[in-house]
């Protein structure tokens, strides 16, 4: 009778255990979550809802449906910077996603200096957006700018005005978004890169497998649960491009730049129109959310 008992207590014991074990998970949680909620989750819920009134931010929202998104889809700026912003998407994600990748498989070699070059590619990523719109901006000057009197050095005449044009604005803007973050997807890779059993390459090497080989057949199947990760991540990263566009161009020349962050940062505290902004806001949501579904999709993780 006593082992039967001592049966019967077990699994109130163990359910016991497991709730314990969750009650400390979501202790441990709980700041992350009161702070996500906070400024995360109820900014946003509020955002959708200040999409469909007329807000000044003085005073109370009044309903107005969805004339706001009747006006954006009629609006040629916001348009515009839809386009704008797509492109930069194009010229900025692939290289940061692909260079991300090269330049963690650069760093996990087993060289000399290896930690010092990782801090050296890294150390980018510490810097502020406003520090690095301004050093770009120095860079990429007309007249005395470094790249433009290299280019000099090499015959290229007469100087590129990089900032100044609108076919050269957004790829200048993409090449400053490239060297400040691809060092943020080549961290998130290198770690992926060491989690990969070595084994696995050892016994390819013996079958007489070479880099390529290893590198096709092996590390890149094994990191796509990191690229599932990266791919959307970075996409979104691109589409909400506001920081260094603001800082270099404002949005120009002639509106080559202007991104619809910008487009909602301008009518939200420029025009203080709170509710059509909150519209772009949640288009741009949408489409961010969009994409990563169909990335995901496509990758077969969800």
């Amino acid at each position: 009778m006593t082992s039967v008992a001592k049966t019967m207590d077990r699994p109130v014991t163990s359910s016991w255990a497991s709730i314990r074990n969750d009650l400390v998970a979501y202790a441990f949680m709980a700041p992350y979550l009161v702070l996500f909620i906070l400024f995360l989750l109820l900014p946003a819920i509020v955002g959708v809802y200040a999409s469909f009134t007329k807000w000044g931010i003085i005073g109370e929202p009044q309903w107005v449906g969805l004339r706001n998104y009747d006006k954006l889809i009629n609006s040629e700026i916001f348009i515009e910077s839809l386009q704008n912003t797509l492109y930069f998407v194009i010229l900025a994600a692939i290289p940061l996603i692909v260079l991300g990748f090269l330049l963690a498989l650069l760093v996990h070699q087993k060289l000399r200096f290896r930690n010092i070059a990782r801090a050296i590619v890294f150390l980018p990523h510490v810097v502020s957006v406003a520090a690095v719109g301004i050093i770009f901006q120095w860079i990429l000057e007309r007249s005395s700018g470094l790249l433009n009197y290299y280019l000099g050095v090499l015959g290229v005449n007469p100087p590129i005005n990089w900032l100044g044009e609108p076919e050269s604005a957004m790829p200048a803007i993409a090449i400053t978004t490239i060297w400040w973050t691809v060092n943020g997807n080549m961290i998130i890779y290198l770690a992926g890169l060491q989690d990969i059993p070595e084994e696995l390459y050892e016994s390819a090497r013996i079958d007489g497998a070479n880099g390529w080989q290893l590198t096709r057949h092996i590390t890149i199947p094994m990191l796509l649960p990191i690229s599932a990760f990266v791919i959307p991540l970075t996409v979104i990263a691109c589409w909400r491009v506001f920081g260094q566009v603001f800082v270099m161009t404002r949005g120009g020349p002639q509106g080559a730049t202007f991104t619809v962050a910008q487009f909602i940062y301008e009518t939200a505290f420029v025009r203080f129109n709170m509710g059509l902004a909150s519209a772009a806001g949640v288009i741009l949501m949408l489409i961010t959310l969009g994409f990563t579904v169909v990335q995901l999709r496509a990758m077969k993780v969800i």
